[in-house]
C-alpha cells in the first residue's frame, strides 16, 4: 500500500525520476521478465531499455547493466516471425497495448518461445511517460502445439492412405461386379440370341417359305446379330478395365504398406521389426489387389497385438517361392477357430464382418500363391503368404 501511494504521489507531482524508481520497486520481484522502456524512440527509432527485473535475467542471460540502454533488437534472431516485431512497431506508433507471441534468443544463443504483452505507461494527466513490456517463457506449450501439429498431420496422412486403399478395393468390387455381370449377360442373352439367330437361319433356308415370312426370318436374324454385338461391346469395355499382372517386386509393395502400418503402430505402443530382403522378389504382381491383401494381413496383426507387443514383417525367397511373413505377439487363434478362418462369415473378432481373411487368400490364389497360417493360443499368430518365382502358365507380362 505504501508503495502505491508514493506512486500516485510521484505521479500527482509530476517526479518522472521517482516514478520510475518506484515502477521498478512494483516490478522487481515479479515471476515474469519485466522490462521498461523509454516513451518515445532514439535517433535510431529504438526505445532504449531503461530497467529489467532478475526474472528477465534469469530467462535472457542478461543482466540490468548489459541491457540498459539498448533496445529488444538485442532479443531477435533468424527465426524472429518478423510479422509480430511489425505488429509491436505499429503499437508503438499507435501507443497502443500489443500483445505477440514470438521468438526470442537468449545471450547464449539458444532460442525460445515469449508471450510479450507490451502496454503504454502514463500519469493520471494522460502523459505518456514509459513502455512496459511483461514476458513469459510459453516454449513448452509450443512444443506442445507443435507436436499435436504434427501428430494431427501424421493422422491425416495415414486417413488419406487409408481412404486410397478403401478407393482401391471399391475399384476391385467394381471390377468383379463387372465380371460377373458379363458372365450374366453371356449366360442369359449371348446363348438365347445365338440360338434364336441359328434357328431362323436353318429355317429361313428352306425353299417353301413365303417371301414375308423369309423378312420376317432376316429381321429376326439381324436382331440377334445386335444383341451379341452389344455383348461383345461389353466384354471387349470390360477387357480394358480388367487390371493388368506385371513382373514387379514384392518388397516394393510392402514398404508402401508398411509406411502407413508402422504408423498406426507407433502410436498404439508397438513394435515394429521390418526385415525386407536386400534382393529384390520380382514376381508377376497385379498391384491393386496384392496391395490390399497385404495391408489387411499387417493391419490384423496390429489390431491383435497390445501395447508393449511386437508385429514382425518380413520378406524372402526360396528355390520356389517368394514369401512374406507377418507374425504378432497377440493372443493367438484358437486351434479349433484356425480352419475356419478363410471362411466367408467367420471373424475372431468382436465386430468383425469375416470377409477380409477370404478376401485376401482369393488375391493370394488368383497370384497361384498359397497362403497359410501358423498360431497357437496365446503364442501369436504368423501368416505367410508364398508366391510361385515361375508361374506354369505363359507369363502375363
Amino acid at each position: 500500500m505504501k508503495d502505491e501511494r508514493d506512486l500516485e504521489n510521484a505521479v500527482k507531482y509530476n517526479d518522472a525520476e521517482k516514478r520510475l524508481r518506484l515502477l521498478e520497486s512494483a516490478v522487481a520481484n515479479a515471476n515474469d521478465a519485466i522490462i521498461i522502456l523509454e516513451a518515445e524512440p532514439g535517433e535510431d527509432r529504438g526505445r532504449r531499455i531503461l530497467y529489467v527485473n532478475e526474472a528477465f535475467t534469469r530467462m535472457h542471460g542478461y543482466t540490468y547493466e548489459e541491457s540498459a540502454g539498448r533496445t529488444l533488437r538485442m532479443l531477435r534472431g533468424p527465426n524472429t516471425n518478423l510479422d509480430e516485431v511489425n505488429k509491436i512497431r505499429e503499437a508503438f506508433d499507435r501507443r497502443k497495448p500489443v500483445r505477440v507471441e514470438i521468438v526470442n534468443y537468449r545471450k547464449d544463443g539458444s532460442e525460445f518461445w515469449v508471450e510479450c504483452n507490451i502496454v503504454p505507461f502514463a500519469d493520471e494527466k494522460g502523459e505518456f511517460l514509459h513502455w512496459v513490456s511483461v514476458q513469459r517463457d510459453i516454449t513448452e506449450r509450443k512444443q506442445a502445439e507443435a507436436e499435436k501439429e504434427k501428430l494431427m498431420n501424421e493422422i491425416e496422412a495415414i486417413n488419406a492412405d487409408l481412404t486410397e486403399l478403401n478407393q482401391e478395393l471399391e475399384t476391385i468390387g467394381a471390377e468383379r461386379t463387372m465380371s460377373l455381370m458379363a458372365l450374366t449377360v453371356a449366360d442369359r442373352v449371348r446363348n438365347p440370341a445365338s440360338v434364336i439367330g441359328g434357328m431362323s437361319r436353318r429355317i429361313l433356308a428352306k425353299t417353301d417359305l413365303s417371301e414375308d415370312l423369309r423378312e420376317s426370318l432376316r429381321q429376326i436374324i439381324k436382331e440377334a446379330d445386335k444383341l451379341d454385338a452389344i455383348v461383345k461391346e461389353f466384354e471387349a469395355f470390360l477387357k480394358n478395365r480388367q487390371s493388368k499382372f506385371v513382373h514387379e517386386d514384392l518388397n516394393k509393395i510392402v514398404e508402401s504398406v508398411v509406411s502407413i502400418i508402422e504408423k498406426e503402430a507407433y502410436y498404439k505402443g508397438l513394435e515394429m521389426a521390418v526385415n525386407i530382403s536386400k534382393e529384390p522378389l520380382r514376381i508377376n504382381i497385379q498391384k491393386d489387389l496384392l496391395r490390399v491383401a497385404v495391408f489387411h494381413v499387417l493391419k490384423n496383426a496390429v489390431e491383435a497385438v497390445t501395447k508393449g507387443g511386437k508385429v514382425t514383417v518380413e520378406t524372402s525367397r526360396n528355390e520356389d517361392n517368394v514369401i512374406l511373413s507377418v507374425s504378432d505377439t497377440g493372443p493367438g487363434i484358437p486351434e479349433e477357430d484356425i480352419e475356419n478362418v478363410f471362411k466367408p462369415f467367420f471373424s475372431t473378432k468382436e465386430r468383425g464382418f469375416g470377409m477380409g481373411l477370404p478376401l485376401v487368400k482369393q488375391i493370394v490364389s488368383e497370384h497361384l500363391g498359397k497362403l497359410v497360417v501358423e498360431s497357437k493360443k496365446g503364442e501369436g499368430s504368423t501368416f505367410r503368404m508364398l508366391f510361385p518365382l515361375r508361374w506354369k502358365e505363359e507369363k502375363l507380362y
